[in-house]
């Protein structure tokens, strides 16, 4: 179908983006089979599915990856480079989504909850805007909102102009930020007393060779353990489908923004890894939900007026013990103590003093301050600790800040790792694992953030108006998605898109 100027007037009344949390790329069809006939193969045998869809950047996380999603550009531009990372400016730990200028917003007495850090929170730390940003600056009337179970998973899609977001605090509760409201909205209150987080722990989580009582996982871990059970995920449809109701999502012809991230997925992935039965069982029930999302839209907005996206804000490796186990490479990195061997093998060049501050998100931050008093060379003491770092085992590349300000890659993992680097707040020397190595304590459980396609690689699919069905098998880079919906939305793309539209959806 080719978007004529005319068509493109014909804006969809309702844009959702779906983020599934850890969803590989293979799900689609590992678990093919074991779908119903409304969700996840609704999307793929009425949509446009995009099959070699990778992340192009690393540290794939889920601060990152669902900034990335949203606008267009990777953490070298909009500055999320991980979920928290280290500030050089003060020497503190910071989260991507934390804000100390806001409060709790919550059902409580004042409405207000100043001693809960859980909604201290905002986009501000994110240096660009989203596709919904750029709807709103010329749309003031279009709404926008973003939901999850994770509030980074909630706030950075949403962007710096949402009407709300909403998140799931301590106790199960949904909460949101003084950023967005001075109170909860009244919808969402009677949705909560109507339907609690611990009206979701009935009967038992039980499947193939596994079972787990709800009733005893909410006696001992508290309502909010429902996030690391299937339910997380269905609570968070219900609460979707309750706002797309009350705040009368796609009832005009003004282009109206959800979206929703399930980040149960996440939870059980890490717990169990990709091969578990109960993640097989997890994406079957979240097949069911995704299959109620779409009835809803299309018994009240219509699929032809709605635009829907899905995809994944990153892959995930397989239980590198469940790999070795099959004789494949892999392995468990252990930085506990290397900080401290990189600070001595530093000071046996430059004397003993603290070299080294911080490790974080695999980049180790120097002591510039005493490298400039000492009036030694950035560069010098950076290739040292590469050359000392690329011995370690388990590491495979080692980069310096120098080398990734100072060259352009694009090609390679070297082009990944330099679009993963912000140049202000990023460490002074990065490292890479091995491809099946993780920075990770349980050996049943596994994790994610390489520059490999296991967790790179990612589906995407659209679906909804203006939408033909089909396949596309070139590569597809997550910054092309929200110039896509750009294109398709005819507005701006986010001020620092770096992505292209994709043609065979636009044109």
């Amino acid at each position: 179908m080719l978007w004529g100027i005319s068509q493109a007037q014909e804006k969809p009344k309702l844009v959702v983006g779906i983020v599934v949390d850890q969803m590989r790329y293979d799900y689609v069809y590992r678990f093919w089979n074991q779908f119903g006939d409304n969700g996840f193969k609704k999307l793929v045998n009425e949509g446009y599915f995009l099959r070699n869809t990778h992340y192009n950047y690393t540290p794939t996380y889920t601060g990152p990856g669902h900034a990335s999603i949203f606008t267009g550009t990777t953490p070298s531009v909009h500055g999320i480079i991980g979920n928290n990372w280290y500030n050089k400016a003060d020497g503190l730990s910071v989260y991507c989504a934390g804000d100390g200028n806001s409060t709790t917003v919550c059902d409580c007495d004042n409405h207000i909850d100043v001693e809960s850090t859980a909604g201290k929170m905002s986009p501000h730390r994110m240096l660009t805007t989203t596709f919904s940003d750029e709807l709103k600056l010329f749309s003031p009337q279009s709404k926008v909102f973003g939901i999850s179970i994770k509030d980074r998973g909630a706030i950075l899609p949403a962007g710096h102009t949402a009407n709300g977001a909403f998140w799931m605090g301590k106790s199960g509760e949904w909460i949101s930020s003084s950023y967005y409201y001075e109170q909860l909205p009244e919808w969402l209150i009677e949705f909560q007393q109507k339907k609690p987080a611990t009206s979701y722990f009935k009967g038992a989580w039980k499947g193939r060779g596994f079972g787990y009582p709800m009733d005893s996982l909410l006696a001992s871990k508290g309502p909010a353990s429902v996030k690391s059970t299937p339910q997380g995920n269905t609570y968070l449809k219900d609460l979707a489908i309750e706002l797309i109701k009350s705040e009368e999502l796609g009832k005009d012809n003004i282009t109206d923004v959800l979206t929703l991230s399930f980040s149960s997925t996440d939870y059980i992935g890490h717990q169990f890894g990709p091969h578990a039965q109960e993640l097989i069982d997890t994406y079957i029930k979240l097949d069911k939900d995704i299959a109620e999302i779409l009835k809803h839209i299309n018994s009240t907005v219509g699929q032809e007026n709605a635009l829907i996206f899905l995809t994944a804000d990153h892959g995930v490796v397989s239980v590198p013990n469940e790999l070795k186990a099959k004789k494949i490479p892999a392995g468990y990195f252990d930085a506990s103590n290397l900080t401290t061997e990189l600070n001595n093998h530093l000071s046996k060049r430059y004397g003993n003093n603290t070299w080294v501050l911080k490790y974080s998100n695999q980049q180790f931050f120097l002591n510039r301050k005493l490298i400039e008093e000492q009036k030694l060379s950035h560069q010098e003491v950076q290739q040292l600790a590469a050359d000392y770092l690329i011995g370690v085992e388990g590491v495979q590349y080692t980069f310096t800040a120098h080398q990734l300000h100072h060259n352009e890659y694009q090609n390679s993992f070297y082009s990944l790792i330099q679009k993963g680097f912000n140049q202000k707040r990023s460490g002074d020397v990065v490292i890479a694992l091995n491809s099946g190595w993780i920075e990770w304590n349980s050996p049943t459980g596994t994790t994610h953030g390489s520059c490999f396609s296991y967790d790179t690689h990612v589906p995407l699919l659209f679906w909804g108006k203006g939408i033909q069905q089909g396949v596309f098998d070139e590569y597809i880079s997550i910054c092309d998605i929200a110039p896509t919906v750009s294109t398709l939305l005819g507005i701006s793309f986010p001020n620092g898109c770096t992505g292209q539209p994709i043609r065979s959806i636009t044109e």
